[in-house]
């Protein structure tokens, strides 16, 4: 018997995004245990680095690159992704100071959970395709099927890509505050 689709793929990325909250908490508390807090200011541009890398699997999506297999990006797209999120969350620790890195990291995280969504909306679409096929469906059948993938896919990604916006456009708010305003 198979497994529901909330433990297979729900509970999972449910426990990936709090995972991600709970590593982070842990790495920013060793920090403090060992007396190296100061090393997280200096984590957000290594976060953000890795972000920014993890973009190279929607260069190749576009096709503004043609190096990579597109399954094998998206994995690294997936694990860049929260590898950097993990590093900023560090990087932000528990520091209650300004408003603008605070929003920045707001919509970094419900980026992560759109990727999230993402993920599992995806995986269940190759699960529900690879089973019509299985059980005999052809042709038209896939075809259609085909085609409500890729439309789930689409209303997705007009979620994912404004909140990636607002957040890059909150990334670099908080890049150019820290430029204007901090003494390094």
């Amino acid at each position: 018997m198979h497994r529901s689709l909330l433990a297979r793929q729900v509970l999972p990325a449910v426990a990936g995004f709090f995972g991600l909250i709970g590593t982070a908490i842990l790495f920013d508390f060793a920090l403090h245990q060992a007396g190296l807090s100061a090393i997280g200011r200096y984590l957000g541009p290594l976060g953000t680095a890795l972000i920014a890398l993890s973009f190279v699997y929607s260069l190749r999506k576009r096709k503004l690159i043609t190096a990579g297999q597109p399954k094998r990006l998206l994995e690294l797209h997936e694990s860049l992704s929260w590898a950097g999120s993990l590093v900023v969350l560090v990087h932000a620790g528990v520091h209650f100071n300004a408003w603008i890195p605070w929003l920045a990291l707001a919509a970094m995280m419900i980026v992560v959970a759109s990727g999230l969504t993402g993920q599992v909306l995806l995986k269940r679409a190759n699960e529900v395709l690879k089973a019509r096929r299985a059980a005999g469906a052809r042709g038209a059948e896939v075809s259609v099927l085909d085609a409500v993938t890729v439309d789930v896919m689409k209303r997705w990604r007009e979620v994912h890509m404004p909140i990636n916006a607002v957040f890059l456009v909150l990334l670099l708010a908080h890049l150019g505050s820290v430029l204007v305003f901090r003494h390094w």
